[in-house]
């Protein structure tokens, strides 16, 4: 069992999924103000003092792990589709290939991949490729030891999103997952439980405001900002996929609580949007309901990094 750890500026959401896909607790923890920024982690002892709250409230002693590195800054997943070769070959040609396909240096990065698909038959072999820098990665590693955690897993923000959406649906449309998330957007475009793009993005506005003090104007400018950058994600993905259209989108993240914010998001859009259910196929223990009924909108990230303690998700 592995706990999923999502740092943003304004808290720490820890999430517990049991192997049958139980939630069978949850936990949020606040941050102070300035501990965290849109660049990265700002005072270190700070987080370390309130990661501390974790092994405790959990009642584990040096529990392990997933945590989520999100943000073009310092992550990024490609899919790839190169001729045919085994896995073999891929781990031994990747690092002389990669800088082809990412913003980074190779040797500044540290990177995972996983098989798509693979047949001799068509001549094909497609990969997702995740990458993070290596400074953001050992800087959370320190952190997270210095609190008395191991972490097992670094994922990245927008594959825990496409990790959860696949253990709760099944559509054979092609859809786009979306977390909105303090200051960054994770996405994931998926047909038949196949990742087509997965991405997380930022905004360089004022992007993060308080749903619950915010006017009905405000909250409908800041879904004006978010739907702008939901079709210019999706517009970016038909350049690299034109044979697909998205048919349903859904979201999730801190702003649907709102009752303006996603019609005015599907106003903009011009295509319903569905709000994603985390728990559609996740059992949540009775202890703890009541309490997920307040936090599902921001339970996402954390559930799916937890996940990768699960049979189904490595």
């Amino acid at each position: 069992m592995i706990l999923g750890i999502e740092i943003e500026p304004s808290s720490i959401k820890v999430a517990q999924v049991e192997k049958k896909y139980e939630l069978t607790q949850w936990e949020i923890f606040e941050l102070p103000k300035g501990v965290i920024d849109s660049e990265g982690i700002v005072d270190s002892e700070g987080l370390v003092k309130t990661l501390m709250q974790i092994p405790y409230k959990f009642n584990k002693k040096n529990p392990r792990v997933a945590l989520a590195v999100s943000g073009p800054t310092n992550t990024v997943v490609r899919i790839i589709k190169v001729p045919f070769i085994t896995k073999d070959e891929i781990m031994l040609n990747l690092p002389l290939e990669l800088d082809k396909y990412i913003p980074f240096n190779v040797k500044e990065v540290y990177y995972d991949f996983h098989i798509l698909e693979q047949s001799k038959e068509k001549g094909l072999t497609e990969i997702v490729v995740a990458v993070a820098t290596r400074q953001i990665v050992n800087d959370y590693i320190n952190i997270f030891e210095k609190a008395g955690i191991t972490p097992v897993v670094i994922d990245i923000g927008a594959l825990a999103l496409y990790n959860l959406y696949s253990i709760n649906y099944n559509d054979k449309s092609t859809v786009a997952v979306i977390n909105i998330g303090e200051n960054v957007i994770n996405f994931a475009i998926t047909k038949n439980r196949k990742p087509l793009y997965v991405r997380d993005s930022t905004n360089s506005t004022n992007f993060y405001i308080n749903m619950n003090e915010a006017n009905e104007e405000e909250i409908r400018n800041f879904a004006d900002e978010i739907s702008a950058e939901i079709y210019r994600q999706i517009g970016y993905f038909k350049t690299l996929v034109p044979e697909e259209a998205v048919d349903e989108i859904f979201i999730t993240g801190f702003p649907i609580i709102s009752p303006f914010f996603i019609p005015s998001v599907s106003e903009r859009l011009e295509q319903k949007i569905e709000i994603f259910n985390p728990f559609r196929k996740i059992n949540i223990n009775k202890k703890i309901s009541s309490k997920m009924q307040q936090y599902a909108h921001i339970a996402s990230i954390s559930m799916g990094l937890s996940l990768r303690g699960t049979e189904k998700i490595k």
